[in-house]
């Protein structure tokens, strides 16, 4: 796990080598290092994982000196690829098995990738430079393109530092930042794109030859002729997707948080591990929302090695200012992920087990049982033209009702957002968001749900906020069930099959027997912090500083009087959206944007 960065143009441009590596460091502290020579310069920052020896720190070049790569991830099933090639190897890493791969396939070998990765492979000989993000978006690559070069990174800080001039946040994206709480599929500074998971681009002289999906269209094709057969399969499934991810040549942890997910994944992994699984769970004196007692009793199940991180919310208010300068990408959430990630890496760990996919393949949230409520009620959203007049939660409800009604089962995201479009008019005076998701009718699918959940949650702000708490302090996180073949076989279990009596139903039946009961047998709470109370307390003063300044950077209505409300409990809107302003306006400050009027 690591940072990349680099540079692709016919002219030689004078960067500050050493600057860009030091903005890097905090993704791979263990070695930094510069390549280039005319038009291509490549930057890498490395967190040793597999081969921890100097030979694997890149930029890495094969025996011949022809090829150059930088990768930031892991290729699980490098041992397995290696196996099919011949091949020199001075090495014993994954980063190795990816360059011989690339030389004997080039973008054809794509698909045979099992892993998180984004890299750079650049040929001397042909001047060309292939540059590819994985499947699912779990590793991050930002690029900046001008007719005269491309530039490229695992941060959007670092193309800011590369190209000074890239410093305005569009009205527009503010909108859909607004909207989403992130933004899908891109970023908010103007001028900086993100690569499509799954996507591929080869590069010559900062000209893009071709690009394209390198994801096989490849459906589940085993049988499902059973609930007792596709339980089997949940399980065996599961199973090894987190034996895959046990390769490690460093010490490991595992996030427990006693949800379901956590807890499969530290059962699976503790009974091969036993004592040498470190699991780590955080606690609050704030009892409704802490299940530390119930990570306790999969920890001793399990025999693993357990820490407990017990927060007060002064704890917090220490962390609080270098999580958020920490931050790439304003996020309303995941600093949770820092401080776990915080600790976890202090304790000794460079790499940790994470529960993220589990609700999104397997029906955790209320959401997905939810649309056949918003179908049958859809007829309400034709009243959408009253907003106006309507409070907060029913404008958001009339906006969703609306949209099952135009687009069906591609509505289903429309339950992920912030702000409602008329709230957006009326709280911050823009216009109404423009990234939407797809306007044909879709079928009321679970498989399209779960994948709306990934393209604009989980993808965007999960993952994303995974990515960028968890390295800012070189944590690399790893997280099984988001393995291909998993996720394949979850999407082709039929609704009638999947949907149960609960929540995550066919999860929980495959692996009742390995939970203790309390696990799966209380109300889903998810890993959160004590916001609102500390909003309302320790962080009322750092809160109302930032939304002040917020509505004078955007020349809006003051905020202040519905802060008030909410303070004094009558507000309609929620700490989470006044965290994501709070958050928003903290981010365009530390890296010193300016908002584009549009």
């Amino acid at each position: 796990m690591c940072g990349i960065a680099g540079y692709n143009s016919t002219q030689q441009k004078n960067f500050a080598n050493a600057s860009i590596l030091a903005q890097l460091a905090h993704r791979g502290p263990d070695a930094q290092a510069h390549w280039g020579e005319q038009g291509i310069d490549l930057y890498h920052s490395r967190l040793s994982i597999i081969d921890t020896n100097e030979r694997s720190n890149q930029p890495f070049q094969d025996h011949t000196g022809r090829y150059v790569i930088v990768f930031n991830g892991e290729i699980y099933n490098f041992q397995q690829l290696k196996n099919t090639l011949s091949y020199p190897w001075k090495t014993n890493s994954d980063t190795e098995v990816l360059m011989a791969l690339l030389i004997q396939k080039g973008n054809q070998a794509l698909s045979d990738l099992e892993g998180m990765f984004a890299f750079a492979f650049y040929d001397r000989q042909d001047q060309t430079l292939l540059l590819a993000r994985d499947r699912f978006g779990k590793k991050p690559l930002y690029f900046h393109q001008t007719d005269k070069y491309f530039g490229f990174a695992s941060e959007v800080r670092v193309l800011m530092q590369m190209f000074p001039s890239l410093n305005q946040v569009s009205t527009k994206q503010i909108s859909n930042w607004l909207f989403w709480q992130t933004i899908p599929g891109g970023t908010l500074v103007e001028g900086i794109q993100e690569f499509k998971p799954g996507s591929y681009s080869l590069l010559k002289e900062g000209k893009i030859l071709e690009q394209g999906n390198f994801v096989r269209a490849n459906p589940y094709s085993g049988q499902m002729t059973s609930r007792t057969d596709v339980l089997k399969q949940v399980k065996d499934k599961v199973t090894a997707a987190v034996e895959k991810r046990l390769v490690s040549d460093v010490p490991f942890a595992s996030f427990l948080s006693g949800g379901v997910d956590s807890s499969i994944i530290t059962a699976i992994a503790g009974q091969q591990l036993g004592a040498d699984l470190n699991t780590f769970t955080v606690s609050f004196d704030e009892s409704d929302f802490s299940e530390h007692h119930i990570a306790s009793e999969v920890a001793k199940r399990y025999q693993t090695n357990h820490h407990e991180i017990h927060l007060k919310p002064n704890d917090f208010l220490d962390l609080l200012s270098e999580g958020l300068a920490a931050t790439d990408h304003p996020s309303g959430d995941g600093l949770n992920t820092y401080v776990v990630s915080k600790y976890t890496q202090a304790a000794g760990f460079k790499m940790a087990l994470s529960g993220i996919g589990g609700d999104e393949w397997f029906l955790g949230y209320p959401y997905f049982r939810k649309m056949s409520d918003w179908k049958k009620r859809s007829w309400i959203g034709l009243g959408s033209r009253l907003q106006s007049f309507l409070s907060f939660e029913k404008r958001k409800g009339l906006e969703i009702a609306a949209a099952v009604a135009k687009y069906g089962g591609n509505a289903y995201a429309y339950q992920r957002i912030l702000f409602d479009q008329c709230s957006i008019e009326e709280y911050f005076h823009l216009n109404k968001p423009t990234l939407l998701p797809p306007k044909e009718k879709g079928a009321f699918s679970q498989a399209l749900f779960s994948l709306q959940e990934w393209e604009y949650y989980m993808q965007p702000v999960l993952l994303r906020d995974s990515d960028q708490y968890s390295m800012a302090v070189g944590l690399e996180l790893r997280a099984p069930f988001m393995d291909g073949d998993l996720v394949d076989f979850a999407l082709a279990i039929p609704d009638k099959m999947k949907l149960g009596s609960r929540p995550k139903d066919l999860l929980i039946s495959a692996f009742e027997t390995e939970l203790p009961r309390a696990v799966y047998d209380r109300q889903k709470k998810g890993f959160t912090l004590p916001w609102e109370q500390w909003m309302k307390n320790e962080l009322r003063g750092f809160c109302e500083t930032r939304i002040v300044n917020f509505t004078k950077r955007m020349e809006g209505p003051s905020l202040l009087p519905e802060w008030n409300q909410f303070l004094s409990g009558k507000g309609e809107i929620s700490w989470s959206r006044w965290w994501s302003i709070v958050a928003l306006e903290d981010w365009m400050d530390r890296n010193g944007l300016n908002v584009m009027y549009e």
